[in-house]
C-alpha cells in the first residue's frame, strides 16, 4: 500500500510540493470544456506510466497519512514546505469523504497553507461542506475552477457564496461575465517559473475575494 508521505511530489514550475490524483475516476465536478482541454489527458498518451503511478496516488489519498507526511516533509529541509498544492492533478474534493481527508492534512500541517483549486462548487451541497470545513481553520486557500463554458449565472453563483476563483482558457477574458476585475497570475502571465511560492495577490490572497485568471500554456 502507497502513502502520501511516499507519493508526494516537488514541482520546480510552481516552486511547492504537490499531490495528485487519477483524473478519471476524481475529476466528477469537470465541465466538457475541462475534459476536452486538460493537458495531463495528453500526458496520459505519451507517458502510459502516470497510469500505474495514480493507482499508488488513490491508495495513498485514501489511506490518508497525514501525520507521517507532515513528519517527512519536515525532513525535507532543501525544498521549502510552506506551501502546498492539492492537486496538481486531479480533484480533491471529489466526495464528502474527501472533505476528511483534507481536513486531517491541514490539522497535520497548520504551519503550511494548502492551495487548493477545485470544480467541488458545481455540487452545492458538497462545497457547502467544504467552505464550512475551511473556515474552522486559516491554512487553506480554496479557489473555485472556472473555464470559458461557465456561464454568468455559473460566476454570480460562486461570487454568492463567496469563493476565489482561478479561471484559465480565454487569456482576453480579463474581467468575469459580471464585471469583475481579473487578477493576472505573475507566474503564467510574466512566465515566473516558481513564482507561486511567494504570491500574495493571486490564489493565496487571504484578506479578500480575488478573481485569478491564468494565462495559456
Amino acid at each position: 500500500m502507497s502513502t502520501l508521505s511516499k507519493e508526494i511530489r516537488y514541482s520546480e514550475d510552481i516552486g511547492m510540493f504537490t499531490l495528485d490524483r487519477p483524473i478519471p475516476t476524481s475529476c466528477v465536478h469537470k465541465t466538457e470544456y475541462c475534459d476536452a482541454t486538460c493537458y495531463n489527458n495528453k500526458l496520459y498518451k505519451l507517458y502510459p506510466a502516470m497510469h500505474t503511478k495514480d493507482i499508488r496516488n488513490e491508495q495513498a489519498w485514501i489511506a490518508n497519512d497525514a501525520e507521517e507526511l507532515a513528519k517527512s516533509l519536515q525532513r525535507k529541509r532543501t525544498k521549502q514546505t510552506k506551501r502546498i498544492r492539492l492537486m496538481s492533478r486531479g480533484e480533491a474534493f471529489s466526495t464528502i469523504a474527501d472533505v476528511q481527508r483534507v481536513a486531517n492534512l491541514l490539522d497535520a500541517m497548520p504551519d503550511s497553507v494548502f492551495w487548493i483549486p477545485t470544480r467541488s462548487w458545481r455540487n452545492p451541497v458538497l462545497f457547502a461542506m467544504v467552505q464550512t470545513m475551511v473556515s474552522k481553520r486559516t491554512n487553506a486557500r480554496v479557489l473555485a475552477s472556472m473555464d470559458p463554458s461557465n456561464t454568468s449565472e455559473d460566476w454570480e453563483h460562486v461570487r454568492n457564496i463567496g469563493a476565489s476563483t482561478m479561471f484559465f482558457g480565454d487569456d482576453n477574458m480579463l474581467k468575469t461575465p459580471n464585471g469583475e476585475r481579473m487578477f493576472k497570475c505573475p507566474k503564467t502571465h510574466a512566465s515566473l517559473k516558481g513564482h507561486c511560492e511567494i504570491c500574495k495577490a493571486g490564489c493565496f490572497n487571504a484578506a479578500k475575494r480575488v478573481n485569478v485568471h491564468l494565462k495559456q500554456h
